[in-house]
């Protein structure tokens, strides 16, 4: 296992993998011609990883967890080439929009890889009982968290727990009908708890192995999933045992994301630039007009550039001196003095132009201290105001203390501080629509996005609804029934 994460990492350059997870019949080889070996579960694992990451440096988590969020807008340049992201953004999208397709379908990839795991976990001979525990715990892991997505973000879905013997079946049986939501949560938790009991704690990852998926991990999934439901108590003891396993701050908040595999990230995406994998968050994050200025010699924005611009009222959401504010947030400058605010929380250099050699957060222990805190604040049993005055510390606030105000109205002063600390991660749109304040807060972000000029499509914001609609796609070959409202 020394090399486990150079597999996650170069899976895409053995095809004998890709193979027999391609759904053409001339390609698609058979479980009995495949899973005979460790090795070869391995590489279906790292497949998994594969499909995970490909959400990030896709940026479909930063689009459905940001963008349509109050953090962010869209720098309008007159391209009309994005149009589906500023229909995204603006909540204009139809069901044909090409990144619902991609969401779907990069999760559903996901979990059709796990599957098969799952199905063939049995084969091989292990060399101990845990290593067998942790591979079927990753591939348990991510199926889970792959169908949470889904169910956040669509509501019904199909809930797929078996892998299909011939592509065929895949295609017959795996999308055939609509869960209802609270029946897939309610397997989730079920698989989640599995998930806790198999995977290692972080503690017994050897450092060849980091970046895999732990217990820690495992806690957090279940913790948003109980979450999502407005379950606070049971969310409690869970995050409660996350501050028992070894994680912590880091003093300095830019090495959160400068750095890899540190004691704050519970879970962070890989990247390598010696291995040929690498992301690029900096290009559609620059203002548009700032050509090599920012990016360095040989790097030009996308000429829709600045796609996660951070609004007034997020940036006016930060005191003078938040460490985070100054990271998070930059300001450009051009030639006759025009100003653009852009996100700069991952504006590392490039060490070749368009490539970046750094890990992206999925988990991290500031978002499970602001968790405890607000199912605190929800169900009682501690005092969410010290985990605040704690992350303010960190970022350098010299008055961290909560204003009278503040805890007057405790779930306000939490949310707000998950958007200083949590900004441009992908968690907003998803604190809303647990809060259950994504229709009003969208609205009346959208009221002043229009009084300002700065929306894209026609009708922008005029229809904000909670759940996506099934794409088109999916609705014209298995037959579901759309959502209501597309």
């Amino acid at each position: 296992m020394k090399k486990y994460i150079n597999w996650i990492l170069m899976l895409l350059v053995f095809t004998s993998c890709d193979d027999f997870l391609d759904e053409t019949p001339e390609a698609y080889r058979t479980p009995q011609g495949f899973f005979e070996t460790v090795q070869e579960i391995d590489q279906a694992v790292a497949g998994i990883y594969v499909s995970n990451r490909s959400l990030y440096t896709d940026q479909l988590q930063l689009r459905f967890g940001e963008s349509r969020s109050d953090n962010t807008n869209i720098e309008s340049t007159g391209d009309s080439g994005g149009i589906d992201d500023d229909e995204l953004n603006e909540f204009t999208m139809q069901a044909n929009n090409s990144r619902i397709g991609g969401y779907w379908s990069t999760n559903y990839q996901g979990i059709s890889r796990a599957n098969f795991v799952l199905a063939n976990i049995n084969r091989p001979d292990y060399p101990t009982i845990e290593a067998k525990n942790f591979r079927e715990g990753e591939a348990l892991f991510f199926r889970t968290w792959f169908h949470f997505n889904l169910v956040r973000v669509f509501g019904d879905i199909p809930y797929v727990t078996k892998a299909g013997e011939t592509p065929e079946k895949i295609r017959s049986e795996e999308f055939l009908e609509r869960d209802p939501t609270a029946e897939v949560y309610a397997s989730l938790l079920v698989d989640a708890d599995k998930v806790i009991s198999l995977l290692p704690l972080p503690s017994a990852i050897e450092a060849a192995d980091k970046g895999r998926a732990t217990k820690g991990a495992a806690l957090m999934l279940k913790a948003k999933i109980h979450m999502a439901q407005q379950q606070y108590q049971q969310a409690i003891p869970l995050l409660e045992q996350i501050t028992t396993l070894g994680y912590g701050l880091l003093p300095n908040y830019v090495d959160v994301f400068k750095t890899k595999n540190h004691i704050e990230n519970i879970f962070e995406i890989q990247n390598s630039f010696s291995l040929g994998q690498t992301i690029d968050l900096f290009t559609n994050f620059v203002p548009s007009v700032s050509g090599e200025e920012i990016l360095g010699v040989g790097s030009t924005p996308n000429n829709r550039g600045n796609q996660f611009r951070p609004t007034q009222d997020l940036i006016d959401l930060y005191v003078d001196g938040d460490a985070r504010k100054d990271h998070n947030i930059s300001v450009y400058t051009d030639n006759v003095g025009n100003t653009y605010n852009w996100a700069s929380k991952f504006a590392f250099p490039f060490v070749e132009p368009g490539e970046q050699d750094i890990n992206v957060p999925m988990f991290r222990y500031a978002d499970a201290l602001l968790m405890l805190a607000e199912c605190y604040a929800e169900a009682g049993g501690g005092d969410p105001a010290t985990i605040i005055v704690t992350i303010r510390t960190r970022a350098g606030i010299t008055n961290p203390a909560l204003s009278a105000a503040e805890l007057a109205d405790i779930t306000k002063t939490i949310a707000d501080e998950r958007r200083r600390e949590l900004a441009f991660e992908g968690h907003r749109f998803f604190d809303l629509l647990r809060r259950n304040e994504l229709v009003s807060v969208m609205t009346a972000h959208g009221a002043q996005q229009v009084a300002d000029g700065l929306t894209v499509t026609a009708d922008a914001y005029q229809n904000i609804r909670v759940l996506v609609g099934i794409p088109q796609g999916q609705v014209d070959q298995f037959g579901f029934q759309q959502t209501d409202g597309w």
